[in-house]
């Protein structure tokens, strides 16, 4: 798990420098968002407990589908509109280039994001960390279930 007092540690990695096997993008202009930057969003936003009472009554003998689908798009729009550390957010932003397109996706799938600039970049993560409260995703996980953080590629398209 992240410890507060790990200030060293860097939001976006170049896939040179990470150690966790994805090769198969050498070459091209890519970063890593390590799984610890969504954990460390998750924690200090308070996400867990606020996206669990929003949840609350749901699953049952009988699945309320409308309340579900409700809380899923209740969990959707808090991740979107919960913050990233400032300082996580501006070592995000200044590794990446001043400008260019970039894509933003999970190794192995699970949809994918497109942002014009850093900052959009910074938007789109949220965006593709807000996805796995899809109606979908929560069906597939299940009554109490919970995505594991999971790293994030970002891709400098030419």
């Amino acid at each position: 798990m992240f410890r507060d007092d790990d200030l060293r540690l860097r939001p976006l990695v170049p896939l040179a420098e990470w150690e966790g096997g994805l090769d198969a993008l050498e070459g091209a202009a890519v970063w890593v968002v390590p799984a610890w930057v969504e954990e460390e969003f998750y924690r200090l936003n308070n996400l867990r407990f606020q996206i669990e009472r929003l949840f609350a009554g749901v699953w049952g003998v009988r699945v309320d589908e409308e309340a579900l689908a409700r809380a899923a798009e209740a969990a959707r729009v808090l991740v979107r509109g919960s913050y990233l550390v400032a300082e996580r957010a501006e070592a995000f932003t200044a590794a990446l280039p001043p400008a260019g397109r970039f894509v933003l996706r999970r190794p192995g799938g699970g949809g994918e994001e497109e942002a014009e600039g850093p900052l959009e970049a910074l938007w789109a993560l949220k965006r593709l960390w807000a996805a796995r409260w899809s109606l979908d995703e929560v069906i597939a996980r299940g009554p109490g279930g919970w995505p594991e953080p999971a790293p994030a590629i970002v891709v400098r398209r030419v």
